[in-house]
């Protein structure tokens, strides 16, 4: 490799796996100041169940990078220090860990940067939205609104894993969560769950909430996505929190009820192949 800006050679960086816990939360943190948008807690999820590697010159800690099961890469961060080399270092890791595709979003303004000096090809795969004062339908239904609880488990589980293919042991901890924090809600017919809602108040954020519905396969395109979203978002906002929400591009039900619920997409999470 060259000599980059006569200082050293980029050889001398070094990817690690298992980051120490000290060194992950510092450079988290550092990455989260770096964002023009809150993270989707879906994807942070993502990220945070993602093999991390330690990025080191010089045995100092200078960034981290993500890389998911199907070794995409979902996260790259590299410290101001070291910002100028970041493409570079990019390059490097990307032929080291034989990294073909990435999925990163339009709010993660570093990593983008980054990755645009390496990309072949370039797509939109999620849509981020936030919500706006603005007009939207009004939502006409008389159903009730339950808040789930620990009885409801596991019919919430069942649901959720005929509506969305969701494995049951993961959907069983993931609504166990939902339900102790009094966030999962949900509608039904004869018995029988028809329809969810969530509003996950964000811990690391006290500003917003992050809001979303599922609709079981037979009672959808019926408005009942665009009532549980407006049900979440309204209970969001008299939370005096701001909802957000996200959808993947491919899903034109749910993008219709976001939209019909005021919601507007300034940023997206966009899938990049590398040469």
């Amino acid at each position: 490799m060259n000599v980059i800006d006569g200082i050293e050679s980029i050889e001398k960086v070094q990817f690690f796996s298992n980051i120490e816990e000290n060194d992950f939360t510092s450079l988290i943190s550092e990455w989260k100041k770096t964002l023009t948008f809150p993270q989707d807690d879906m994807w942070a999820s993502f990220i945070d169940q993602s093999n991390h590697l330690k990025i080191l010159y010089k045995n100092m800690a200078i960034g981290y990078a993500a890389v998911n099961s199907k070794n995409q890469l979902l996260q790259f961060y590299i410290k101001p220090r070291w910002m100028n080399y970041g493409p570079a270092i990019l390059g490097q890791f990307i032929i080291n860990q034989k990294i073909t595709k990435a999925i990163l979003g339009t709010n993660n303004p570093l990593a983008l940067s980054c990755a645009m000096h390496h990309q072949k090809s370039i797509s939109v795969h999620t849509y981020l939205f936030s919500h706006y004062n603005i007009h939207n339908y009004e939502v006409q239904n008389s159903r009730k609104i339950n808040v789930s609880t620990a009885n409801d488990l596991e019919r919430l589980v069942n649901f959720y894993h005929q509506s969305t293919g969701g494995p049951k042991q993961w959907l069983n901890d993931y609504l166990s969560n939902l339900i102790n924090r009094s966030e999962s809600y949900f509608i039904e017919e004869n018995k029988e769950i028809i329809g969810t809602c969530e509003v996950r108040l964000s811990d690391d954020n006290q500003a917003i909430a992050h809001i979303g519905m599922v609709v079981s396969p037979g009672h959808r395109q019926k408005g009942l996505g665009t009532f549980l979203l407006s049900k979440a978002k309204g209970r969001a906002l008299q939370l005096n929190r701001k909802p957000i929400c996200s959808c993947e591009k491919s899903n034109v039900g749910s993008l219709k009820a976001i939209h019909n619920n005021g919601f507007r997409s300034m940023y997206q999470m966009l899938q990049i192949e590398f040469d």
